[in-house]
């Protein structure tokens, strides 16, 4: 008869803190913010979260963070995800002043960021490029041809005169994009969850089943867990490696709908700046490992909610000026994943002690 083991608090909470540690993270900057609400003599509401909710950095710069979490799985990295999101953007603006129609503007964006990420994915998996090199090419062309365009093309198609592609107020599907769904909210009490948040969540819960449900999802981690071994148990690993930049694209479409829908127009010159860097830090938050091959995607969800509740904290304090705003980010991104790091080393060395004691 098997002795049963006892019921050890230290080990319970190691061992959640191992699985779920985003969870925590988010939660303690949820606190952290709260406080700095409260110091500056105003009053911590729902409203507050709300707008966490509805931020660009949890709606925008999450949506292409799933499809980042699904790259960096398989041990490669997309830095073309922020250029990709403004080019697609700027076509979507022009597809939709050209037609006023809103089925063929959502499609153009698919469409738009599945062909960016097929190329990246293409230029890696099958000329076996580096995919920091490819996306770093990438990244420099999307924008530039972005820049390009809105220079060229009439103010009357990229629907306004100060380089910016942005939508036509004039054109009828125009109402419902910005005011009903970009800007809109289900109201639930006091509570309002933006129409743009609950999409991004919809997508997430999509992703979080693809990844632990089907077959597709587990060659991912295979593939970033052992890409050798994945290919001789009959893995397509040069697919999987192209179809992530792929998913990606699709992603990056997601999020060019949701800044047009959302914003309502984008600059090339200056949108979407850093986002790539930004998706890679939920990643990071959400606990997937850079390493690839292990990382839960759901951690995507609190990645992105922290990395926006960090900006909130940040701009909620008067005293830090917008120049000295990404060194606090960077101390806090780097304070996170030190304690992540750290945590499994030290609960290592307090189970040997227990063991030598």
């Amino acid at each position: 008869m098997e002795k049963k083991q006892a019921f050890r608090p230290l080990d319970a909470l190691s061992s959640l803190w191992r699985n779920h540690s985003y969870v925590f993270v988010f939660v303690v900057l949820l606190v952290i913010y709260a406080i700095t609400i409260e110091a500056t003599g105003k009053t911590f509401n729902t409203g507050h979260i709300s707008a966490i909710l509805s931020s660009q950095n949890t709606v925008i710069v999450g949506s292409m963070a799933i499809g980042q979490a699904l790259v960096i799985i398989t041990g490669q990295i997309d830095l073309s995800v922020g250029s990709g999101m403004v080019l697609t953007a700027g076509v979507t603006s022009l597809v939709f002043n050209l037609t006023g129609s809103v089925p063929l503007t959502i499609l153009a964006a698919l469409a738009t960021g599945v062909l960016l990420g097929t190329i990246n994915g293409v230029l890696v998996a099958y000329a076996k490029m580096p995919p920091f090199i490819v996306t770093l090419g990438t990244m420099l062309i999307f924008r530039s041809l972005a820049l390009w365009a809105v220079r060229l093309i009439p103010a009357s198609i990229t629907g306004s005169p100060s380089s910016q592609f942005a939508l036509d107020s004039t054109k009828p599907g125009y109402n419902w994009l910005r005011m009903q769904f970009g800007t809109g909210s289900i109201k639930l009490g006091s509570f309002a969850i933006p129409y743009v948040s609950i999409l991004f969540i919809v997508i997430l819960i999509l992703f979080v089943l693809i990844a632990t449900k089907t077959k597709y999802g587990k060659s991912v981690y295979a593939v970033g867990s052992n890409a050798k071994a994945a290919g001789l148990a009959g893995v397509s690993v040069q697919r999987v490696k192209a179809s992530v930049f792929i998913v990606t694209g699709l992603l990056v479409g997601v999020a060019a709908i949701i800044q047009e829908c959302k914003v309502g127009n984008v600059t090339p010159a200056t949108s979407g700046m850093s986002f790539e860097m930004y998706s890679i830090a939920a990643v990071v938050l959400g606990g997937i490992a850079m390493a690839g091959g292990r990382g839960n995607v759901l951690g995507v969800l609190f990645g992105a909610l922290s990395y926006a509740t960090v900006v909130f904290i940040i701009v909620s304090i008067p005293a830090l000026g917008a120049d000295i705003q990404n060194t606090f980010q960077g101390l806090v991104l780097i304070l996170v994943i030190l304690v992540q790091t750290a945590g499994p080393s030290i609960r290592e060395r307090f189970r040997r002690k227990r063991v030598t004691s």
